[in-house]
């Protein structure tokens, strides 16, 4: 009744890729080995490139701390009939008597690994013992040198060697300073003999 038919059907062509008889090519040592001496010289390329973009950052935020504190110094000074702040009279630190009139990281320099941690503080203010070169108390006003260091950071090299950021009375802008140059503008008097 029914006959048996016969399909033949034809092998499927094989898709070649590559050379005749190739096998799959893995990477060599000799390949790992420049890959990674590629990386490692763009590696000691960029870390110096890196590291003084953060060292700038620090130093820009430095400055900035000290601009608010001299600004902090003058809105105490104006809220206090002209007076500077004297922690002798007032047996508050500086920082606290300028903390209503500034931002609370403004004491922390970025580049203070030292001082912050143990004082709370990476700046100092001329209060000193010595009644000729301090401000402590006085009026802003009265000082005959109004281009004298009014802040500064309490450890040199920070951001530079052998130099300092320091805040200036008159307009409470900060800048970088010679060390040598704010020790001896720290020691001068205030008021003109």
């Amino acid at each position: 009744m029914f006959a048996a038919a016969t399909v033949s059907v034809a092998p499927a062509p094989l898709l070649r890729t590559g050379a005749p008889h190739s096998r799959a090519r893995g990477v060599t040592l000799l390949e790992v080995l420049v890959v990674i001496g590629v990386l490692s010289i763009i590696l000691a390329i960029l870390l110096p490139v890196i590291g003084k973009a953060r060292s700038a950052g620090q130093r820009v935020t430095c400055l900035a701390n000290l601009r608010s504190i001299g600004i902090a110094f003058h809105l105490y000074a104006d809220h206090y009939g002209g007076h500077l702040p004297d922690p002798s009279t007032t047996h508050l630190s500086w920082e606290a008597s300028l903390l209503p009139f500034g931002a609370t990281g403004m004491f922390k320099c970025p580049s203070d690994s030292e001082m912050y941690p143990v004082l709370g503080s990476s700046y100092d203010w001329r209060d000193t013992p010595d009644p000729n070169t301090s401000m402590a108390g006085r009026d802003i006003l009265a000082a005959e040198r109004s281009n004298m260091v009014l802040a500064f950071e309490l450890l040199p090299g920070w951001h530079s060697k052998k130099r300092m950021n320091v805040c200036f009375l008159g307009d409470g802008s900060a800048h970088e300073m010679d060390y040598e140059q704010a020790m001896r503008d720290l020691d001068a008097p205030v008021f003109q003999k």
